[in-house]
Formats: structure tokens, C-alpha cells, sequence
């Protein structure tokens, strides 16, 4: 950790998110849980977790005979005793096999809600470490550098972990037990394990295991993160071990495609045996893309999809997603030339969670963070930039909040509105969302930037 505050917002975030467990249970955990979709969608609430180590935990395995062990529920109608635990569940294998401990039979989260957000908040805890650390490795890149004129190392240097811990955001998700804790963390790594391409050899296989594990996880993430990262990689000229950028980009692209059969294979086997290769990954990975399970969040997928005919379907899903891929296509390339390529894939996650089918406020508020943390180390931002963007997106962030609240009341328990109403701060959501991509655009190819990276080149 680089500046000597962050184990105090440690330990006060860690203490905020027991004590607000503890003393608000109905209020915050289990309201925001079962009630708040802003920050769980059908696809990582906690309910769909516990409901996969209860399946996980019943499950009777065949027996030598190839017959099902008595007590085995017949839960496919046909006889066979096979439970289909991500059909059930929609849960990713790795994260639900994370999470199974904490909520399954015979744990105490029936007894505690305290022993259920262990988990949440030991994950906040390690992502805020990485996202500290991706932050620190760039400043001290920069410090080493003599003739840069950075005034960011004069001062005291950002406290990512307090930004991190402390962001009212991000405690919220939390406290919801959103399993979208996970996706926060493997993007982090992701980042954090490409930075080193020049310094690190192995460089090029924890990024690319991380961003495999990411697309079991998340895979519209995985996706948007794949051009810059690949394009940080193609882009160096030479490392320290006078391997130059193609090999690293190819070497990249051959250990993700091996870490991701690895993954696919150790989940087919151990973690969901009973389920059939091709359905678990439909269900848990490639239905996000197809937008199933669409209820109510601050998405814009839900209210098109209930208005539209079934035969159009395909079709805007089609251009919603499509349209999140072109823009990050599209916010690579133009950072081809930049001073730090990796940053695009940074830019372009918000993007893909403006146009995603099952967003959340955590996952943007967490997205702002990442490009504080990363954006100010690398240069490509001022530190003045990057807090801006991050408290703009907060205010934004809460000011949907409290309108979603207000209006989802007035839609679905006193009846005095319809689903107009609660569409209406969706847009708004999406309108702050645009805003706050462009302004970081704005700040990382103006002309300023532009002027010190062709400096340092000279």
C-alpha cells in the first residue's frame, strides 16, 4: 500500500460494512438483496447462490451401477435424479463453487447474516488492494522517469483504497451480496497483471488466465477488456527479456485460450458434473448476450424487450450488444497511438455497462474507480481529471438511487404511476452514464496529453 492511511479506510471500510450488517439487517441487507435491483440482477443475486449449494449440496452422484443413489430428487420429470444446477440457479460454476461455504447446508448464514457478507467483504478488500497496487506500480514507473515534471509525486498520492472502500457505491453492492464482487476483482487483475509486460515475463499468462477465469465469470466484461489488453501487448516494442510485442500478443492469446479450456473442463467435471457442458455454459455465460432472464433494473434491455414483438427480439439484442462491441473496438483504436493502450480497455467498460442487459450501479461506480486508479498512474489523467469523473459518476449513481426508489414505489405499491415512470430514470441513467465516458475521453486525448506523450517519446 502506498499511502500510510489506506490500512485506516481499510479497517473503517471493513467496520462500516459489519456494522451497517449488524445494525440494519432488515433495513439495508435484506431490502437491498431481495427487494433493490440496482444493485443484483437474476444472474448474481445471493438467493441464486444460496440456491446453488443447496443444489450442489443435495446432489447424489451415480453409483457403479450407473443407478442414482436413493434420496436424490427427480427434479428433470424424467426419472433420472439429475439436477440441473445452473438451470436453476443461473450462477457461473467458479463463482457459486466461491460462494457455496458461506450459504449452503450447513452453514451458518441461516443463523448470522453477519457469517454471509464474510465473503463480500473479503473480496472488496482484496480488489481494493489490487486497484491500490495498479496505482502504486504506475507512480513508481513515473518517479523513476527524470525528466517528467509529475505533480502528483510532489503531494501526497491518492488513496485508492480509501476511494475504494469508502465509496458509498460500492459499500451498497456490498451489503446487497451482489456475486458481482467477483467480476470487480478478476477485472482488477486483469489490469493489474498486464501492467508488467515489460518487466514481468510471466506477464502474459496471469493475464491471460485472469481474463479467461473473467469470461466464466462475466463474459460480456471479458470481451470489452480483450482488444486493449491485447492491443498493450502488441504495442510494446521490446521487454526486458527481448521478447517483442507480437510474441507477447500471440503468447497472450495462446495461454487465454488454454487457461480457458482448463477452466471449462475443471467446471464440467468437479464443480457442475450433473449438468451438460453445453447447457451450463448457455445458462451461466452466453445468456447474458441473449438477455434472458430480463426483470426490472437500470438497464435499458427490460422495457424494449417488453414492448417489442418476440420476432424483432433477436434483433435489438443484436444492436445492443453490438453497439457496446463497436464502441470498444472503436475506443482502442484510437488509443493505438496513445501512451498507455491498456487504458482504452478501462474506457470501454463503461460503455459496455451503459448498453449491458443486466447492469448495476455497483458495477459503474466500480469501473469510475478502476479508471482513477489506473488513469493517473499511467498519465493519461490528472489526478483533478480522475476525481472528477469518479465523483460524477457518484452523484449520478445516487441520484438514480433515490429517484428509482421514489418511482418503483409509485409503480408497483401505491399504484399511482406505471413502468413509464421508473423507464424514465433508466434513461437518465444511461444519458449520465454517456456523459461521464465522453468527459473521460475528453480528458484522455485532449490535446494536453497528446503534447506530453509525443515529450516523452522525443
Amino acid at each position: 500500500m502506498r499511502t500510510k492511511n489506506d490500512l485506516l479506510f481499510l479497517a473503517i471500510g471493513v467496520f462500516l460494512r459489519f456494522f451497517l450488517a449488524y445494525a440494519f439487517p432488515n433495513v439495508l441487507c435484506e431490502n437491498l438483496s431481495n427487494n433493490r435491483f440496482e444493485f443484483s440482477t437474476a444472474f448474481d443475486a445471493f438467493n441464486h447462490a444460496k440456491e446453488f449449494a443447496h443444489l450442489q449440496n443435495t446432489y447424489h452422484p451415480q453409483n457403479s451401477n450407473n443407478n442414482f443413489i436413493a434420496g436424490g430428487d427427480d427434479t428433470d420429470g424424467f426419472g433420472t435424479g439429475e439436477k440441473r444446477i445452473t438451470s436453476s440457479s443461473r450462477v457461473s460454476p467458479f463463482v457459486g463453487a466461491v460462494f457455496a461455504p458461506f450459504c449452503g447446508a450447513g452453514s451458518k448464514s441461516d443463523d448470522s447474516l453477519l457469517w454471509s457478507v464474510v465473503p463480500f467483504v473479503c473480496i472488496d478488500v482484496l480488489t481494493a488492494i489490487v486497484l491500490s497496487q495498479i496505482y502504486e506500480r504506475g507512480c513508481a514507473k513515473r518517479k523513476n522517469e527524470e525528466t517528467v515534471d509529475d505533480d502528483e509525486n510532489k503531494g501526497e498520492p491518492t488513496s485508492i483504497v480509501g476511494v475504494y472502500m469508502l465509496h458509498p457505491i460500492i459499500l451498497l453492492s456490498c451489503l446487497s451480496r451482489t456475486t458481482k464482487v467477483v467480476q470487480f476483482l478478476l477485472t482488477s487483475l486483469v489490469v493489474y497483471a498486464a501492467i508488467d509486460v515489460k518487466t514481468n515475463k510471466r506477464s502474459p499468462t496471469v493475464t491471460g488466465g485472469a481474463l479467461a477465469m473473467l469470461s466464466l465469470v462475466h463474459l460480456p466484461s471479458a470481451v470489452t477488456l480483450l482488444p486493449g489488453v491485447l492491443l498493450h501487448f502488441w504495442s510494446v516494442r521490446e521487454n526486458e527479456f527481448g521478447t517483442s510485442g507480437k510474441k507477447l500478443a500471440v503468447h497472450f492469446l495462446s495461454q487465454y485460450a488454454c487457461a480457458l479450456g482448463t477452466f471449462v473442463n475443471v467446471a464440467d467435471k468437479y464443480v457442475v458434473p450433473n449438468d451438460e457442458l453445453k447447457e451450463w455454459l448457455r445458462v451461466s455465460i452466453f445468456d447474458r448476450y441473449r438477455a434472458e432472464e430480463l426483470q426490472p433494473n437500470v438497464g435499458l434491455h427490460w422495457y424494449v424487450y417488453s414492448l417489442m414483438w418476440e420476432r424483432f427480439l433477436p434483433w435489438y439484442c443484436f444492436a445492443f450488444q453490438g453497439c457496446g462491441i463497436v464502441c470498444a473496438l472503436t475506443i482502442t483504436a484510437r488509443f493505438v497511438r496513445s501512451q498507455s493502450p491498456l487504458f482504452s480497455a478501462c474506457a470501454g467498460l463503461l460503455c459496455a455497462t451503459a448498453l449491458a442487459s443486466h447492469p448495476t450501479l455497483g458495477e459503474f461506480a466500480f469501473t469510475t474507480v478502476l479508471i482513477l486508479a489506473h488513469g493517473t498512474s499511467v498519465r493519461v489523467l490528472e489526478r483533478s481529471e480522475a476525481i472528477k469523473i469518479v465523483a460524477d459518476g457518484t452523484m449520478i449513481a445516487l441520484a438514480i438511487f433515490g429517484l428509482s426508489f421514489v418511482t418503483l414505489r409509485a409503480w408497483l405499491i401505491t399504484r399511482t404511476g406505471n413502468p413509464n415512470y421508473f423507464f424514465a430514470v433508466t434513461l437518465m441513467y444511461a444519458v449520465g452514464q454517456v456523459y461521464v465516458t465522453y468527459e473521460t475521453l475528453t480528458f484522455a486525448l485532449s490535446k494536453k496529453k497528446n503534447g506530453k506523450a509525443s515529450t516523452k517519446a522525443e
